[in-house]
């Protein structure tokens, strides 16, 4: 069967190999395509994925939420968060959101809680959407998202607070710093969208930047001695769940940590 990944430009994209991974480690027979679309390419492609033998699609940047009106169903938790993560085209076009899992097994895996503690969210896009869903649900006391998008905000609540990036220096310091922009990203490396003085002080730092696997933002927060990790697990948990939708499967945390380790030997030997 035939799975893919939409997006604008996905030069930078592991995912191919994620999956790649997954079906090897799970005996799935399966091929996973990276689709680069205009957005006004998506409604014609979604109508006829399954003319083309497509199962399932991942959805990235910048097209989370675009895809939306084009579902016959939205699962609970993508309604909640207001953007789509997976698609799949059994009995119709139905959207999920596994980004969701992929941050909760993030701060699982790092021992970190964020209940009770301010939080600042660099970006307020479809990514954003998922950290705040679940910041919510883990009641973390005060969200600050800091956004060039004032009408992307995602979560409007007694808890979140939009500000301006010139207005970050009035809340800090922050307990956590989440980036979800893809400012740093692969091939516009080196550039960070906070700088030192916006996270100074934080107790715990998620970039949620997998290609490089050390951003110029987490060089930054080394520096300040600020614990700190990149996308790539929260990757393959969203893809192990993704998997799961498709497949009518269920795998445990031995699974999705073994699919971890041999995409993270993958990729630093590169």
């Amino acid at each position: 069967m035939k799975y893919g990944l939409l997006g604008e430009k996905l030069g930078h994209s592991y995912s191919h190999e994620i999956h790649r991974v997954i079906f090897e480690l799970s005996g799935t027979d399966g091929e996973y395509r990276l689709i680069e679309l205009k957005k006004s390419e998506l409604q014609n492609f979604l109508k006829n994925a399954t003319k083309h033998e497509y199962r399932g699609l991942n959805v990235t940047i910048p097209y989370k939420t675009a895809v939306i009106p084009f579902m016959d169903e939205i699962s609970k938790e993508a309604q909640k968060i207001g953007a789509v993560n997976t698609i799949s085209f059994k009995n119709g076009i139905k959207g999920f959101n596994t980004d969701y899992f992929g941050i909760e097994y993030t701060f699982l895996k790092s021992r970190i809680s964020t209940s009770g503690k301010n939080v600042l969210i660099a970006g307020s896009g479809g990514a954003c959407k998922s950290v705040v869903a679940y910041l919510m649900d883990r009641n973390a006391n005060n969200i600050y998202i800091a956004s060039r998008n004032p009408d992307q905000i995602a979560v409007k609540s007694g808890r979140t607070k939009l500000i301006s990036y010139e207005e970050i220096n009035g809340y800090t310091p922050f307990d956590i710093v989440i980036n979800t922009t893809p400012v740093g990203m692969f091939p516009n490396i080196g550039v960070s969208p906070l700088k030192q003085k916006h996270i100074k002080g934080a107790k715990f730092l998620f970039d949620l930047i997998y290609n490089p696997g050390k951003t110029e933002l987490m060089k930054i927060a080394e520096n300040l001695g600020i614990p700190n990790v990149n996308g790539l697990y929260m990757l393959v948990v969203q893809a192990v769940k993704a998997q799961e939708i498709w497949n009518d499967k269920e795998f445990d945390n031995d699974f999705i940590e073994g699919v971890y380790n041999e995409v993270n030997k993958l990729f630093k030997t590169q």
